[in-house]
Parts: structure tokens; sequence; C-alpha cells
């Protein structure tokens, strides 16, 4: 249980600060594709003989991850009539049809298919948890290093049309990519989805800009993480599973709460135009 909590504190807060980005831009599948589209490299790994795990393993989802980043940076440049979220979805459900007809060619593949969905955080050592850190470390000092960039890029402040845009959503869905690789093969699709949707969700929820949003994001991805860990202890549920539900249940009180108490900010954002916030 300790390695667990130790890996779920350093990688939660790292998923909510770029899902606060996602959520803003509106974007919902982007962590799913990039995520899948990793799973998919490792899929083929598995059909090449490698080792669930195993670095060839992680190169290849990473390579895969990258690939999908970069297509998801050059369909920034879209018809009007086609918003982005749809060529993500279509990248998303390629990548998933694709990794379900691999996994069938392996000895063990329904079992994989399983890892891939929901993970076993439980089953991290102390030694993956340091060479996550010192990942996670390196990808949170250029994230934080970049932040104002990735900040207008999601606000649409300053330039945000043309080959530099391209530029600077290929960085950030690059870094993602880095994150997505080295995180779903222990934590598995459906909880990166959760790190990187749930907090950011919750706290958007009361707050408009995103420097303050991603000060009380952290500690709230840091505390369901810790709350989703007991209630898999306590109530013996799959660990991946338990955690999701109880982000699931702190999000639907927020939203509850924000529901019965208005906002005192003039300028905030009320429930009924979160949803139209975006990348339009």
């Amino acid at each position: 249980m300790v390695p667990a909590a130790w890996a779920s504190l350093i990688m939660s807060p790292v998923h909510c600060l770029f899902g606060l980005h996602i959520v803003r831009r509106g974007v919902i599948f982007i962590d799913l594709a990039v995520a899948q589209v990793a799973a998919l490299g490792a899929a083929i790994a598995l059909l090449q003989g490698h080792e669930p795990g195993s670095p060839p393993a992680y190169w290849m989802s990473l390579a895969f991850g990258l690939f999908g980043a970069l297509l998801i940076a050059i369909t920034r440049f879209r018809l009007r009539t086609v918003p982005h979220e749809a060529i993500i979805g279509i990248i998303y459900v390629i990548g998933s049809a694709l990794t379900v007809i691999g996994l069938t060619k392996t000895p063990h593949g329904l079992e994989e298919m399983q890892n891939m969905l929901v993970g076993n955080v439980l089953t991290v050592s102390m030694e993956h948890v340091k060479q996550t850190a010192y990942i996670y470390g390196a990808i949170i000092v250029v994230l934080l290093g970049m932040w104002t960039r990735f900040s207008k890029a999601t606000e649409f402040k300053g330039s945000n049309q043309g080959a530099g845009a391209v530029v600077v959503d290929f960085v950030f869905y690059s870094l993602l990519a880095f994150v997505v690789a080295s995180s779903v093969k222990l934590a598995g699709v459906l909880l990166v989805f959760t790190w990187l949707v749930m907090p950011p969700v919750a706290v958007l929820l009361w707050m408009d800009d995103l420097n303050p949003a991603a000060l009380v994001a952290v500690p709230f991805s840091i505390i369901g993480s810790l709350l989703g860990l007991y209630v898999s202890f306590s109530m013996d549920w799959p660990t991946g599973a338990a955690m999701v539900v109880t982000f699931g249940a702190l999000v639907s009180v927020c939203y509850v709460l924000r529901l019965l108490i208005p906002s005192r900010d003039p300028n905030g954002l009320g429930v009924d135009e979160l949803a139209d916030t975006g990348d339009g």
C-alpha cells in the first residue's frame, strides 16, 4: 500500500495540471486518445514477443504516444464544420480497435486488455516509484517553465493560429504522451483519464483562472487518490476502479454544491456557461 500511495502522490498532481488545460480547451478525448494510442504501441510490443512493462514495450508505447500527439497537433488545422473533438474521437476509436485486434493475437490477450484498462497500482515497487518520480520531475519542470505559453494557447490569447500554434500544441501533447506512456502500464486508461479530468472539473466549477485552479486541483487530486486507496483497501475493491468511483463521488458532490451555491464572482462562469468553454 505504501508504494501505491507514493505513486499516487507523484502521478496524480502532474496529470491534473495537464488536465486543467484539457478541460478548459473542451477536448476531453485528448487524454483518452493519447493513452489508447500509447496502449496500441504496448500491444504491438507484446505481439513482437516482449514482456509487459519491459523497456522495449515502454519505448514502443512512448513512440506511439508521440505519434498520437503529432496527429492531434496537426489536426488543429481543421474544417470549420468538423470540431477538433471529433477528429480526436476518431483517433481514439481506431486506436482502441487496433489494440483489441492486436491483443487477441497474444496468449494472454484478455488479461492484458484488462490491465491496460484498469491497471493495478498496488503492484508497483518502490524502485518503479523512484523511476517514475525522475521522469515526472523532468516533465513538470518543462510544464511549469512553459505554463504561460500553454495557458495562452488554452485561453486563445495572443497568436493562436498557424505553425506556431501547432508547435506549442505538439510540445504540450508530447509531454502528455510521456506522462501517459509512463502511467497507463501502471494505473490503466481509466485511472489516467480520472486523474486528468476529474480534479480539474471539480475545481473549474468554482473558479475560472487556471493559476489559482492549479493550486487547488493538485491537493484535490492527492486527497482523492489517497481516499480512493483507502476505499479499495477497506471495501476490498479493485484499486483502479475504487479510485475512479471515489473521484466520481467527489466531483458529484462538488457539482451539486455548485448548483446550490451561486457564484459570488460577477466575472466568474455560471454552471450553464462551463459547457461553452473550450476551443469552440
